[in-house]
């Protein structure tokens, strides 16, 4: 019974809205609103042009630096495993191994700089066609 009240209330409530919106949308009545265009159908629709450099870095910068649980602005291969290891399956088959590829001045700590240099490596491999932007389909993990 709670249960068939808290839905018939819900329902009232939503008419009421859905009227009030009509009527207080500051048109005139009998005024015609603009059709919002309809959503694109796929993700290569909505983003056509793919993702600059600026972008494909600051998202892996982002992605990885979640790593420094110390908050230093560096990670240490200590909190590299540790983060690894507590997400098991998302990262690299051998952590240790790409800390040492991402260490590029070897002192024991990969910063923000580290992951520019690699990813722009990386971004500069992916984009075929040297137009400066990497789409869906230039993207090897990204094409099923």
């Amino acid at each position: 019974m709670a249960r068939r009240t808290l839905c018939l209330t819900l329902a009232v409530f939503l008419s009421a809205s859905a009227a009030i919106a009509q009527t207080s949308g500051g048109q005139p009545p009998g005024a015609q609103t603009p059709e919002a265009p309809s959503p694109p159908s796929r993700l290569e629709d909505r983003k056509p042009d793919g993702v600059d450099l600026a972008t494909f870095q600051a998202r892996h910068r982002m992605r990885l630096m979640r790593a420094d649980t110390d908050h230093d602005n560096r990670i240490s291969e200590a909190e590299w495993t540790a983060w690894w290891a507590a997400h098991p399956g998302k990262g690299p088959a051998d952590p240790a191994k790409r800390f040492r590829r991402l260490d590029a001045d070897r002192d024991g700590f990969v910063t923000a700089e580290e992951i520019d240099a690699v990813t722009a490596k990386r971004f500069a491999r992916f984009d075929d066609n040297h137009d400066g932007r990497v789409t869906r389909a230039e993207r090897p993990c990204r094409t099923r």
